[in-house]
């Protein structure tokens, strides 16, 4: 999880620096689309809208990790860890990659893709002691009892990101 995250971050990141390239003068339009989105989706995770959040539902079929612990360890970390296969649970990681492509800074997409992976691990990486389904469960359970505090961080965290997106281009 933790090295698909950060690939998915160095990639958005070098897509944009590659863009930047061809068009440069995108930056600011983009900035300014992005604090706009930014917003919306902040009122979104604090439940003053509703709005689907880009993703897929898709699971990682169990066929893929049936196959030994390591086999599967890296093939639903490889998955799950890239963050755009399957269920996204927070607006934010969207949002965090359209901000990797337009800032186009790949050692901040490096940086934030560790951060993304290690904390996607997180749940994993706390059940692996478990020693039955139970256990397993209530792990997931105690994490997914967190989500409603989770978003609205994650809602104030946009809503700042969204300010000072916006702030910054009325101030240039």
């Amino acid at each position: 999880m933790v090295v698909a995250g950060a690939a998915i971050g160095v990639a958005f990141a070098a897509a944009g620096a590659g863009g930047a390239s061809l068009w440069p003068d995108a930056a600011v339009p983009l900035a300014a689309a992005l604090g706009g989105v930014a917003l919306v989706y902040a009122l979104h995770e604090l439940d003053f809208v509703r709005l689907p959040v880009p993703g897929r539902d898709w699971q990682v079929p169990v066929e893929w990790v049936s196959g030994g612990f390591y086999r599967s360890a890296v093939i639903f970390g490889g998955t799950v860890g890239f963050g755009v296969f399957t269920r996204v649970p927070y607006a934010s990681f969207p949002i965090l990659l359209a901000w990797l492509f337009v800032s186009g800074n790949v050692a901040y997409g490096l940086a934030a893709g560790l951060v993304y992976g290690v904390a996607r691990a997180i749940s994993i990486y706390s059940s692996a002691r478990c020693g039955q389904p139970e256990e397993v469960i209530s792990v997931g359970q105690r994490f997914m009892s967190w989500a409603p505090a989770l978003h609205t961080v994650t809602g104030f965290a946009l809503t700042t990101f969204a300010a000072y997106l916006l702030t910054a281009l009325a101030l240039s």
